[in-house]
């Protein structure tokens, strides 16, 4: 099997090469081969065009299947492509998936101001007792309205907790805010799974967690005793612009 300089390959190419190979004598039919183009198989599943690009020098076969374990190698760590600009010390990526500990002790955790108490999201929550808030000030705004907001506290000596049901330009998001009492720390460690990528930002004085997931995103972030987690059915860069507009 010879490949040029730079070879795309797609699911199907995969597939006549695979069945090429078949075609030979029983005895001639190289399995590590197959095996390994069953590897490539997949990782074009996982790619966003469905195509896998490898760059072997070399024409015989032995040799090629060692270029293509070096290219998987290269292949796995692109396309799972998780991009984690969040630091070890307050989140780490495990099997794809995001895990805090909580307290955040190395974290910024105390926002710098609140300047959306005066607006009716804000006095309903106080309502429930959770105050202060602080929010993205998109949520209030003309692109975005607000369809359900729910009081879900079921312990009140634990926590206060709350529900927000949004549509923000067309995309469908939630906002489960708990503030927990004095007496109770915040403890355990929380996950986001399935992540194809996180990043950390900081706004109103708070580091904000953005893991972007296939399809949607999550933004997760801690006010003193309050912890805000925000699901948004978008791309990451709409889910981001969202973000900074906490306050």
């Amino acid at each position: 099997m010879i490949f040029s300089n730079t070879s795309n390959l797609s699911k199907e190419e995969i597939k006549t090469l695979i069945d090429k190979e078949l075609a030979k004598n029983p005895e001639d039919v190289d399995t590590d081969y197959i095996d390994l183009c069953f590897e490539l198989m997949s990782i074009c599943e996982k790619s966003e065009n469905n195509v896998v690009s490898i760059k072997p020098r070399y024409i015989k076969k032995p040799i090629m299947v060692a270029a293509v374990i070096m290219v998987l190698c290269i292949s796995l760590i692109s396309v799972s492509a998780i991009y984690f600009n969040i630091p070890e010390k307050i989140a780490q990526l495990i099997n794809g998936n995001a895990e805090l500990q909580y307290p955040m002790e190395k974290a910024d955790t105390t926002a710098d101001g609140y300047a959306l108490l005066e607006t009716d999201l804000a006095k309903e929550l106080e309502s429930f007792g959770i105050t202060p808030v602080t929010f993205p000030e998109t949520l209030v705004g003309k692109n975005c309205e607000i369809t359900k907001i729910e009081n879900v506290t079921i312990d009140e000596t634990i926590s206060l907790d709350a529900d927000i049901y949004f549509i923000y330009n067309g995309f469908e998001g939630n906002i489960t805010i708990t503030q927990f009492k004095p007496y109770d720390a915040i403890t355990g460690i929380g996950s986001v799974n399935d992540i194809r990528g996180g990043e950390m930002i900081n706004i109103n004085g708070m580091d904000v967690l953005l893991f972007e997931r296939e399809g949607d995103c999550i933004i997760k972030y801690t006010d003193d005793l309050t912890t805000y987690r925000i699901f948004l059915n978008c791309d990451f860069e709409t889910a981001k612009e969202f973000t900074k507009t906490i306050k």
